[in-house]
Parts: C-alpha cells; sequence; structure tokens
C-alpha cells in the first residue's frame, strides 16, 4: 500500500480486502459450493462495493451492508473465524520473532503475557503497551508495524519527552552533480583549506595512501 515510483499506483488496504473477499469466494465456488447468498461487511461505500461484487457473481444475490457483522449471523460467525485465525498468526509471528531467543520451554506464562504484542487494535492495551515499550527513537519497529497506522504515526510524532520519536531532519542535497570516488581524495601536493570532507576526519590523504 506504499509503494511509489515507478509509475506503481498505491494499493490502499479497502482494495486490498476488497480483492481478498472476492478471492475468498472464488475459492469456494471453486470446491464446487453452490453459492446461491453472499454477505459481505463492507470497507468503503456499501452501494459500489455490492455492484462488484454482483459483477463478479452475478448467479449469487449479493448483500454488503455496514455492521453487517451485527446483522447476519453468518457474518458474525465469519468474523469470529476470522478473528481466531489472526490471532493464532498473529501468536505464531511473535514466537519466531520474540526478543532475547528465549527458548518455548523457557519462557514462563507471564512472560509470554507480557511480551506478546497483542491484536493489533488501538483498544488493545497489550497492543498498545508493547508499541511503547518496543519502539526505537528514530527507526520506530520492525517490518511487523504499519508505521502508516495512526496509533503508530502518533507515537512516533509525540514529542520526546512524552515517549515520542526524535524528530530527524535530512539535508537537502542542492548539489546534483555525481562525483568518482577519486574526487574525494587529496594529493599531497593539492591545499585542500576549508574542505570539510577531505579533513573530516584528520589530515587528507593522497591516493597513494590505498
Amino acid at each position: 500500500m506504499l509503494r511509489t515510483g515507478s509509475g506503481a499506483a498505491s494499493y490502499n488496504l479497502n482494495a486490498q480486502a476488497m480483492d481478498a473477499t472476492a478471492e475468498l469466494i472464488r475459492g469456494v465456488y471453486a470446491r464446487g459450493v453452490n453459492v446461491r447468498e453472499i454477505y459481505v461487511d463492507t470497507v468503503g461505500p456499501p452501494a459500489s462495493y455490492q455492484t462488484r461484487l454482483e459483477r463478479l457473481f452475478p448467479t449469487a444475490r449479493v448483500t454488503v451492508a455496514k455492521k453487517a457483522d451485527s446483522l447476519y449471523p453468518c457474518v458474525s460467525a465469519a468474523s469470529v473465524c476470522a478473528k481466531v485465525t489472526r490471532d493464532a498468526a498473529l501468536e505464531t509471528l511473535w514466537r519466531a520473532r520474540r526478543r532475547g531467543g528465549v527458548e518455548e520451554e523457557e519462557e514462563t506464562e507471564a512472560e509470554a503475557e507480557t511480551m506478546a504484542w497483542g491484536s493489533g487494535y488501538p483498544s488493545d492495551a497489550r497492543c498498545v503497551s508493547w508499541l511503547r515499550g518496543n519502539m526505537h527513537p528514530v527507526f520506530g519497529w520492525g517490518p511487523e508495524c504499519r508505521f502508516s497506522w495512526g496509533t503508530a504515526k502518533d507515537m512516533l510524532e509525540a514529542a520526546p519527552a512524552k515517549g515520542g520519536g526524535v524528530k530527524v531532519e535530512w539535508p537537502v542535497d542542492e548539489d546534483a552533480d555525481t562525483h568518482r570516488m577519486t574526487d574525494f581524495f587529496v594529493a599531497k601536493d593539492q591545499e585542500r583549506d576549508g574542505d570539510e570532507l577531505g579533513t573530516w576526519f584528520g589530515t587528507p590523504a593522497g591516493l597513494e595512501a590505498f
């Protein structure tokens, strides 16, 4: 969803969710199931989402609604199955990436509970606690965290005194010219007074030193 450059368009979470839903339904059809009705909890405007699914699956009656998990029992059941599967995946990922190389049999139940990163929801106190306790002030977190997520973004942008990240300002390189590697070395017979790069590590060295 964050890809840029090379003419590649971003792929937002709503589009990913819609495509994943369509693939799941195709998978059910591929198993020979006679699907007559489809109920989906919407992401984005329900009308356009429903139109898209109706176009993809014209033989089924499609219903897309907000809060569908509270309106239709089949969606409620699917939501429970999805959350249990997600929690199992997060637990597997946690054990693979937990810090310190603690062997599973050496890890106490209390330690596992303390270190676990929770469900990934901002309302989950364990998740928020893990984010705060494992945030690097410059680099944030690893690939397990989506930095554009509002909860993570707010933590990074908070003042350092409040546990936020360090403000980094990257200098703009106004010199677009390219240089050869040898341009950064100084010959003995050349004077480079005031050359910050040439004298950064002390007395300039000539090519013969290498």
